[in-house]
């Protein structure tokens, strides 16, 4: 009976929230007799925590993440239109998951009076709602610039949007208070239990944000004092202030430690689920590889796959001795790859099977072998997921390849050491390469390939470029171009380059204004420059 009532206030309690920013809410019900133990405080976070997933989960289906991918062709229809500014793409996004999460933080902050519990109890759950919120409205901040500002969770009146520089302070507030957590080695839930993984905030999680968000503002509102706040937050993770963390040995632990869940390079992540694994960011490497990870497919190694990044493209970004290379990707110096069947699963290998090793004359047209000139694959096979995992086929008894199991790494060390590094250039600080040759150093294995300015050119780019190829399928791409100004950015398609400055100061790099909240709002106005395709 507890749990149906339990089930049913939640549902009372979040039901508006969906349209809350949308439309004039129904007047709120208060629950005095729900809040009184730490049960309930912890079903509250563990809702926010939910909502809080959904939300970063979600942002693979963004046009912003498919016009920033480094793919040389797609069979995506969607990239495609986000490239070419499309306004069915770029006016359809909806804000509703970040409103919702800004809204169960809000439940949490506006009814922790009402449990009889002490202040270091209440803390634990305040100081997760207050990093929620602040994640929350600098995502808004970047997807949308203008957008409103929310008065807690039983304010009913209509809202408009706030300026961008508004939007982001409130960021700002909220994650400043969120550094009062604790390390991640030391945050406990209220039973005095490590918190089991690292998508809950910590200390290190606040720091990080604070970073990307003063990074952020220093580019967009033109503010230039704010590289050296973002700096000093980058330095907190690097130097142990905020939480113990360190690269992985080399780009191989990268691919097999650091993407899997929990390594000491994460800073904050979110856990996900097998079924939030078969989201299309997991499925990501089975769209530009069939090989080694699929191995019950029947397509053709040379065949054009979902997305395609080109043997051309990997090698000029990445030189032989880049260790990312070969831990990213794989068979790019093959001579031959080799497709055979052993029963009725097929293989590929860069290795000839001896004779009788596989099958020759199989039922139903199943190939016994064959071989392709690796030299005419013109794709590169991308190999950067390993956990690849496998369910029970109770029609034919076989195990059918899934998906990556692999939880969403928002950030890890190496992102921070290349902020850190576009900070200190951005301020002209002498020692601004030393991050970037940290990172380098591990690509490597040696120090033989510090920035050189003679061979390596601007050392701002030289950042950038190295943040491609540290993050290449970490989806980072597009805000980092939008962070380091508009002659990156606008090189992303010809769509974007014939942009003029009038365009970007009236939102085109920004989303529109979703349909539905104009609904019941007539505070609500559209983007300006979404407007005009709207009239």
């Amino acid at each position: 009976m507890r749990r149906l009532i339990y089930g049913i206030m939640m549902l009372l309690l979040f039901a508006r929230c969906a349209d809350f920013i949308d439309v004039v809410p129904e007047n709120s019900t208060t629950f005095t007799s729900f809040f009184q133990t730490e049960k309930d405080a912890e079903a509250l976070l563990n809702s926010l925590k939910s909502q809080e997933r959904k939300m970063v989960l979600n942002q693979i289906y963004e046009p912003h993440v498919s016009a920033g991918l480094l793919v040389d062709s797609t069979q995506d229809l969607e990239i495609n239109q986000a490239k070419g500014l499309d306004i069915n793409v770029y006016t359809r996004v909806n804000w509703k998951e970040y409103y919702r999460t800004i809204n169960y933080a809000d439940v949490i902050l506006d009814n922790l009076h009402r449990f009889p519990l002490s202040d270091e109890i209440l803390d634990i759950y305040a100081l997760q709602a207050y990093f929620s919120k602040g994640l929350a409205y600098y995502y808004l901040a970047q997807r949308w610039g203008e957008c409103p500002i929310t008065k807690g969770s039983l304010y009913m009146d209509k809202i408009a949007k706030s300026p961008v520089g508004d939007v982001l302070e409130e960021a700002t507030k909220w994650a400043l208070k969120a550094m009062d957590l604790p390390t991640w080695e030391n945050l406990k839930d209220s039973d005095g239990k490590q918190r089991g993984t690292k998508q809950y905030a910590s200390k290190g999680a606040a720091a990080a944000l604070l970073a990307h968000i003063y990074s952020w503002r220093a580019e967009i509102e033109g503010k230039p004092e704010f590289w050296a706040e973002a700096e000093k937050y980058c330095s907190m993770i690097i130097n142990g202030e905020v939480g113990n963390y360190s690269l992985a040995k080399d780009p191989e632990e990268v691919c097999t430690g650091v993407l899997l869940r929990g390594h000491a390079e994460s800073i904050w992540e979110i856990y996900k689920t097998k079924t939030e694994m078969l989201t299309p960011e997991a499925y990501f490497q089975a769209q530009f590889v069939e090989f080694p990870v699929k191995k019950n497919s029947q397509m053709n190694p040379s065949k054009w796959p979902m997305y395609a990044v080109r043997k051309t493209t990997v090698n000029t970004m990445y030189d032989k001795e880049d260790l990312r290379r070969n831990a990213y990707f794989t068979w790019l110096d093959a001579d031959s790859i080799f497709m055979y069947s052993q029963g009725k699963e097929l293989v590929a290998d860069t290795m000839r099977p001896k004779e009788g090793s596989y099958d020759n004359d199989l039922e139903n047209g199943d190939i016994g072998l064959l071989t392709f000139d690796n030299d005419d694959i013109e794709f590169a096979y991308v190999n950067v997921f390993r956990n690849a995992f496998y369910e029970l086929d109770s029609w034919s008894g076989k195990l059918n390849y899934r998906g990556m199991d692999m939880d969403k790494i928002v950030w890890r060390l190496a992102d921070i050491l290349l902020l850190r590094a576009e900070c200190r250039a951005r301020q002209n600080l002498p020692n601004a390469a030393d991050d970037l040759n940290a990172i380098r150093e591990r690509a490597y294995g040696n120090r033989m390939h510090d920035y050189d300015p003679a061979r390596d050119g601007d050392l701002q780019y030289a950042i950038f470029h190295e943040r491609e190829k540290e993050l290449f399928f970490e989806f980072d791409r597009f805000y980092a171009l939008r962070r380091n100004g508009l002659d990156y950015v606008l090189k992303i398609s010809p769509q974007f380059e014939a942009l003029t400055e009038t365009d970007i100061k009236n939102g085109a790099l920004y989303y529109g204004v979703p349909d539905d909240a104009f609904t019941a709002n007539d505070l609500m106005r559209q983007n300006v420059y979404w407007n005009e395709f709207l009239q």
